[in-house]
């Protein structure tokens, strides 16, 4: 299989730039050697390309600020060559092919495919030859990339970290005289603001706090779906009911649901203006589309369980890896050191897109400094809570568990079914899904 190499004008510009003053730099060496003291003469570095597949598609912006300008200002004879996964180009049909690439990237929840399909190389040696200081990462992130791992091992390093907060419409507090919600508000303090905005109004159902999913509530809680001891399904338990829930509370809201059982509630909120609280992960690379629509906005800290102040969730990340059959790993680890550098960290963390996984603060402060839609917005909420590392037990069939849990808390709209009832058949049907991508 051939790749095709993808590169925005900007990129291919600057690269052309830096051959250009190579060349002229080269001049009288016959454009070959260069002079290096004493007369010594060194070959410039042989051109190579690094073939990278990607989970999803980068945006431009994010692949020039991250990748392409960095690389060609640092290490001008790589070239970066993106190959965005489809339903027949992934993973798994280039390891069928042969043709698996130099380096992936991937979410956290698809770490542990990764590892299982034998495709992450451990990047601890070329993390000491190159002298890449792990201390200038999130602790948080480095604890849950060693977790995927059985004796230290780091098998990938992210370049962006997701965000959680709660997002509200300024609109609608303003309409019925209600105060806007405040750092630091847990899941109770949340809900009872809800029941203060949810109403019917000029024959309109405006909802005060939409539900989002049951895993996403239960991710500060850093929940197991798979037994460690036994491998089997374990989700009835007194953690995961506390997760039930809340999610039961918040579609118990008078005049918080509709018959859909709320249905879109990321366009609701965004488009229709019909939610006043919508507590999700980034999604301001969403919000200069919807404040064209009309949206007021802002944001707060995601809303908290009282016993576990100042955590918003389980660490999610952007990992890059390095495949163990590449003849290239030392390039591939130096776009990824790259990636990490301060320069490119900054002018990322500027644009306001992509959380950076450094400690650095004045990297942090700089969050969003560019974007006009973050301007006068509480940006920095999305700091102020902490994640938690990522569950202890991750599988390969946590999709599996996490699809039938989402879909099993649909019942608690309007009481269908209660929650013992819905732990109990879910568990039974994710065994059963389990079983039979076990037996193929």
């Amino acid at each position: 299989m051939r790749y095709q190499k993808v590169w925005p004008t900007v990129a291919l510009a600057l690269m052309i730039g830096t051959t250009a003053a190579c060349s002229s730099n080269s001049a009288g060496t016959g454009g070959l050697k260069t002079q290096t003291g004493a007369g010594k003469q060194e070959a410039p570095p042989e051109p190579v390309t690094i073939n990278m597949l990607t989970d999803w598609k980068i945006t431009d912006d994010d692949l020039n600020q991250i990748f392409y300008k960095p690389l060609a200002a640092k290490y001008p004879h790589l070239k970066l060559n993106i190959i965005t996964a489809s339903n027949t180009v992934n993973i798994k049909s280039l390891i069928a092919a042969g043709d698996v690439p130099d380096m992936l990237l991937t979410g956290t929840e698809g770490f542990q495919q990764m590892l299982d399909l034998g495709v992450a190389l451990d990047l601890n040696e070329l993390i000491r030859l190159q002298g890449f200081d792990m201390n200038r990462l999130d602790p948080i992130i480095v604890q849950t990339i060693k977790g995927f791992g059985k004796k230290g091992e780091i098998y990938a390093l992210p370049y962006g970290m997701n965000y959680n907060a709660l997002y509200y419409n300024k609109s609608l507090f303003d309409r019925f005289a209600v105060k806007y919600p405040t750092d630091g508000m847990t899941w109770g303090d949340t809900i009872e603001l809800g029941k203060r905005v949810s109403r019917n109004d000029g024959g309109v159902l405006y909802r005060g706090l939409a539900a989002s999913h049951l895993v996403k509530i239960a991710s500060p809680l850093s929940l197991n779906r798979f037994d460690p001891a036994t491998g089997k399904v374990s989700i009835n338990t007194d953690q995961w009911k506390r997760a039930y829930e809340v999610f039961q509370s918040i579609v118990s809201i008078p005049n918080n649901t509709n018959d859909k059982k709320n249905g879109d509630e990321l366009n609701a909120f965004l488009y229709d203006k019909t939610i006043a609280m919508y507590p999700y992960i980034g999604l301001f690379h969403r919000m200069a589309d919807a404040v064209k629509g009309g949206l007021d906005w802002d944001l707060v800290t995601y809303p908290t369980f009282p016993d576990k102040p100042g955590v918003y969730g389980e660490a999610d990340a952007y990992y890059l890896f390095v495949t163990p059959n590449s003849k290239h790993q030392k390039e591939a680890f130096q776009v990824i050191s790259t990636a990490l550098s301060d320069d490119a960290q900054l002018a990322s963390s500027k644009k306001g897109t992509i959380v950076t996984p450094l400690v650095k603060k004045e990297v942090r402060d700089s969050f969003g400094q560019e974007s006009d839609v973050l301007k006068g917005k509480n940006v920095q909420a999305i700091f102020k809570n902490r994640p938690v590392p990522y569950h202890s037990n991750p599988k390969k069939y946590d999709a599996i568990a996490d699809s039938e849990l989402n879909a099993g808390s649909l019942q608690l709209y309007g009481n269908a079914k209660d929650i013992n009832t819905i732990i109990r058949e879910s568990e039974e049907k994710i065994a059963k899904k389990v079983a039979e991508q076990e037996g193929k």
